[in-house]
């Protein structure tokens, strides 16, 4: 089982190898791109050396012209210094296109990478509150952030670059007065660092504050809900809850940030300690007659620089805090390996007829929750049976979907697909036996013909087959009025758009699950938005054309459920009545009750 995620962004070692992977990414993805920064990088560290040197001589031979000596070199080092100037300014230029262009590139990567993962999880971890935070705080930026880290990557390199070219000439006024510079710098680095961490773990105690905040943003950019919204006048309280979130977790973060700033001052004001003293002990060794004036000037020139060398890299290291934290829990969603896979040896099935169906002793309990769903649950479906499955909410009738498509394990029983255990089959194989459509169902931003086609994408492009799900599922009534047929996105927000009905919405929907041609037909809730002749006319279509096929559905209407072969009538987890319509009117128990009930309304 895998363990819960965790941040270990506080180890240097594990920030190393943070940067390496993201390094190795960029080369998976643009090597050229990575390589040629890395020659600007080099082009422009020797010549910024260079032109140091080259001021320096110019500075030198200057002053020695106003004492009258002879200065053939002037122009030829002001030359040189010209041209590494505009060698700097050159591959400054490279090395920004060479970093955009894997920006474009790595925000392409990471997009990928985790919405591929987000398919990829247990649904339990949606529900996890540790992962589901870990979740949100990767969406909040992960389009930009990863590309962010690898350009402060090439930074960081490009600076330790400059420090080390800096560092060889720096050396030869004294060997401690590198390791100096950079211990008055360090208190800079630990005071960012914790900033840093403070207002990133903030989420962590917060998370269900940003958790409910994602959920109400989410709403409000949504007409359908605006729909409710301002017609129950509901719009200020919800603005003003989330004015409310947004103030309390920002109002920490602040205290927080305000509580650690006070660090920085005097941490900033220890920065130039070590280059001063360098200065003074060039100063003096210039007067001592130790040095020449060009000389001096090369060295003063470097020393200066190495300050800022190594500011630029414990300032690029303080800006790549939170972004260390970011890309850590970034990769820590991305990595994470989901539980229900397929084992090595899983079975492949391959029956072109359906398979038999059966739930044999399932117990069944909701992670984190103790009350038992189902409790040594047995009933089965035979191969091209029409099942009907029926009960009160909160019998148990949508779990007992979900187990069926492995979405959750058993915590007791087995599940049996012609005989094998569900948790031993290829879930793609099985996947592929398989058309469902669900209560909350998929409204994708495309035409009506590729939200049908969506399905089935292998089969996209045949007409036959999208006519003929078009007309067991009654799509073909409206899509014949819309101006631009097929091409029509139900949304009126698209050029080509409409407003649709639910009903029309939940059509679409269910010439999904006809366009599979699956063997096994599974209906939650398939007509609740659909008016009573048009589920009249689906379900006929329904019995008529799925002779040969099994199909289980899950409804509330018994007009819907008693042309079925057999009904299973749950109560509290348990079948406690399974038979046809008629077998079951007769013997007056639990399903004649309701079926009463509900013919009462149409009186």
């Amino acid at each position: 089982m895998n363990k819960k995620l965790s941040l270990p962004g506080s180890s240097a070692k594990h920030r190393i190898w943070l940067m390496i992977r993201m390094l190795r990414i960029t080369w998976q993805i643009r090597p050229g791109a990575l390589l040629g920064f890395s020659i600007a990088a080099v082009l422009e560290t020797a010549a910024f050396i260079v032109s140091i040197y080259a001021t320096a001589k110019v500075g030198g031979l200057l002053a020695t012209y106003s004492q009258g000596d002879a200065t053939s070199f002037i122009w030829f080092w002001l030359w040189i210094d010209i041209a590494a100037a505009a060698v700097i300014g050159l591959a400054f230029w490279l090395m920004s296109l060479f970093k955009d262009l894997l920006y474009f590139r790595v925000v392409q990567w990471a997009t990928h990478e985790f919405q591929s993962a987000l398919c990829q999880l247990d649904l339990t971890d949606f529900y996890d509150e540790q992962i589901r935070n870990q979740i949100n705080k990767a969406q909040s930026g992960y389009t930009w952030q990863i590309s962010n880290f690898a350009q402060t990557t090439l930074d960081l390199l490009y600076a330790l670059l400059r420090f080390v070219a800096t560092a060889v000439v720096v050396s030869q006024i004294t060997w401690w007065l590198i390791p100096l510079i950079a211990v008055f710098l360090v208190p800079s680095l630990i005071a960012e660092a914790k900033l840093a961490k403070v207002k990133w773990f903030v989420w962590d105690t917060d998370g269900d504050t940003r958790h409910i905040f994602w959920g109400l943003d989410w709403i409000l950019r949504q007409a359908k809900n605006q729909m409710e919204l301002r017609s129950t006048q509901a719009r200020r309280y919800v603005l003003e809850k989330i004015d409310n979130l947004n103030q309390r977790f920002y109002l920490k973060q602040e205290q927080k940030y305000k509580s650690f700033s006070r660090f920085m001052i005097p941490a900033k004001v220890l920065e130039t300690g070590g280059t001063a003293l360098g200065l003074l002990v060039l100063v003096r060794q210039y007067l001592g007659g130790a040095l020449s004036l060009d000389r001096y000037f090369f060295l003063s020139g470097a020393l200066l620089r190495i300050g800022g060398a190594l500011n630029n890299i414990f300032g690029t290291l303080s800006r790549m805090q939170e972004q260390f934290l970011f890309v850590d829990n970034y990769f820590a969603v991305i990595d994470r390996k989901p539980r229900l896979i397929d084992r090595p040896d899983a079975v492949e099935l391959a029956s072109q007829q359906p398979p038999s169906i059966e739930f044999e002793n399932v117990s069944f309990s909701y992670p984190g929750q103790e009350a038992a769903v189902f409790k040594n649950l047995s009933f089965t479906i035979a191969s091209g049976e029409r099942v009907a499955i029926v009960g009160e909410n909160g019998a148990g009738k949508s779990t007992l979907i979900k187990l069926l498509l492995r979405f959750y394990r058993p915590t007791g029983g087995r599940i049996l697909i012609d005989g094998h255990d569900l948790q031993d089959i290829a879930i793609e194989s099985w996947y592929e036996q398989l058309a469902t459509l669900f209560q909350d169902f998929n409204q994708y931003p495309f035409p009506i013909s590729e939200n049908i086609e969506v399905a089935k994408p292998t089969y996209a492009g045949d007409q036959q087959r999208l006519l003929e799900a078009a007309k067991l599922s009654n799509v073909d009534s409206f899509v014949q009025n819309y101006k631009f047929g097929w091409e029509t996105v139900l949304d009126n927000s698209f050029e080509k758009g409409v407003e649709p009905s639910g009903g029309q919405w939940q059509r679409v929907a269910l010439a999904r699950a006809f366009y599979r041609h699956a063997n096994v037909l599974i209906l939650d809730e398939p007509t609740a938005a659909i008016d009573a002749k048009a589920e009249y006319d689906i379900f006929n279509n329904i019995f008529k054309h799925y002779q040969e096929k099994t199909a289980i559905i899950v409804s509330h209407r018994f007009s819907t459920v008693r042309k079925a072969d057999r009904i299973l009538v749950f109560e509290h987890g348990k079948v406690v009545e399974a038979g046809s319509h008629s077998e079951l009117i007769m013997r007056r128990g639990l399903y004649a009750d309701m079926f009463n009930k509900q013919a009462e309304g149409y009186r």
